[in-house]
């Protein structure tokens, strides 16, 4: 439901690196076919947990953050991917870009499984069933381990397909119900349901929201989201919601923000990633001095610096430490995209979910043979237990109980964030994951 995000080119990995980012050796897609196009993630060859105690990462050794080299060789551990890349609305070549700069840097720096070298196949969709169906069926002729969880908005049609040829689905962006509730599937973390509740519930509860006007990108998805978790999550604080849908085509959004601000909100929601930068300049213009809270695509480093200074102030809801926290795990982060990400990515909740999503799996089975990852072992070992380690989030435990209607969901809890003098900071200590009972 955060699926469509504002793209400027621009250098805005700086904003998540403690040094410069480098250019990637991946492969990038065709976007000009419909056709589902594919690409690997080549394994490495050469160099390159929250704020508990449960982190992922390591001590810097005498490689410094990455560590020392321990390079992985010999016959890859191959897994699938279908990533939205060919969707001019709804594009996340970042997803991508993250999950194989993670790939290169566990292949150069942790002997990757059982010091077998990670290797990612990629195939490219439109997000339209009819493409990814045919990268589901492309990617299950392949015979991977497992599917990685992107950013495919056609789950519907892929998640049934990689069950009946027997694959788990892990991780990723989880933008429908579907690969939310699948009994094939491991989704590490959420991020794109509950945010949207908890940003309404804050807005109300904190913010003094008796009044909070919704922007919503005006399609289906964009006012579905609106009216299915923002509206009833204000009404259930006691406060009063009304959704403002901004066309997707229209460059000035200066009319819907002031039809916005007449309605006399105390708080204005934002829900629409794809026109964040439009929305926030409106916003100041008109002279808006209330608290804004938006999604977490709004608080990318390259939408903050776009709006000038129109985005101070702005609260958002997101299940990753950012640089700003300074967490071993967010010092690993930026390293490795420093390393091994293209310059411009975007540092947002698609590449950070695939940066957790990968590093997950490395955590849980570095130590195992290729040969015994099988799909019932793959569950079973990620089902087993908890409070596993989750790279950038907080511990995951996968019982059902996360968020009771999505039995997949393995970690619900979520950071406070607020803009800052042009950066993210976070807001207390706290974590959040009320509301879950709010999500049908």
């Amino acid at each position: 439901m955060r699926r469509k995000r504002f793209v400027l080119a621009g250098a805005v990995c700086a904003a998540l690196a403690v040094a410069g980012c480098g250019s990637s050796s991946s492969t990038t897609p065709s976007t000009s076919s419909p056709a589902p196009s594919s690409t690997s993630s080549t394994p490495a060859s050469t160099s390159p947990a929250s704020t508990t105690t449960t982190s992922t990462s390591t001590t810097s050794g005498s490689g410094g953050v990455l560590g020392s080299p321990n390079a992985a060789s010999g016959s890859p551990v191959v897994f699938g991917a279908i990533n939205n890349e060919t969707n001019a609305g709804a594009d996340f070549p970042e997803s991508r870009e993250a999950a194989n700069a993670t790939v290169a840097y566990l292949n150069a720096y942790r002997g990757g499984l059982d010091g077998h070298p990670i290797k990612i196949d990629w195939c490219i969709t439109d997000g339209t069933p009819s493409v990814s169906g045919a990268c589901s069926k492309k990617l299950i002729a392949e015979h991977p381990v497992a599917i990685l969880g992107a950013t495919d908005l056609a789950d519907a049609v892929t998640i049934p397909a990689y069950k009946a040829a027997n694959l788990a689905y892990l991780g990723g962006m989880d933008f429908t119900p579907v690969e939310s509730s699948a009994p094939n599937a491991v989704i590490f973390n959420d991020t794109a349901q509950l945010g949207n509740t908890l940003a309404a519930l804050y807005a109300v509860q904190h913010l003094g929201g008796k009044k909070v006007a919704i922007i919503a990108l005006g399609d289906t998805q964009g006012e579905f989201t609106a009216d299915n978790l923002w509206v009833p999550a204000v009404k259930s604080a006691g406060g009063t919601a009304k959704v403002f849908p901004a066309p997707p085509t229209e460059a000035d959004l200066s009319s819907i923000v002031e039809a916005a601000i007449s309605w006399g909100p105390d708080v204005i929601g934002l829900e629409s990633p794809s026109q964040c930068v439009a929305l926030l300049t409106a916003l100041k213009s008109a002279g808006w001095t209330k608290p804004v809270i938006s999604i977490d695509p709004c608080s990318a480093p390259v939408t903050i610096k776009a709006a000038g200074g129109a985005a101070n102030g702005m609260y958002w809801f997101q299940p990753f430490q950012l640089a700003t926290t300074n967490t071993q795990d967010s010092q690993l982060a930026s390293a490795i995209l420093a390393k091994y990400a293209p310059a411009k990515i975007a540092v947002d909740s698609p590449s950070l979910a695939e940066m957790s999503t990968v590093m997950d799996i490395w955590s849980a089975f570095h130590n195992t043979a290729p040969s015994k990852l099988t799909t019932s072992y793959i569950l079973s070992t990620l089902r087993s237990g908890s409070d596993h380690a989750n790279f950038l989030a907080e511990p995951y435990t996968c019982n059902g109980q996360a968020i009771p209607a999505y039995k997949a969901i393995c970690n619900a809890k979520y950071y406070l964030y607020q803009v800052k003098n042009g950066q993210a900071a976070r807001i207390g200590t706290t974590t959040y994951d009320e509301g879950t009972n709010l999500i049908k």
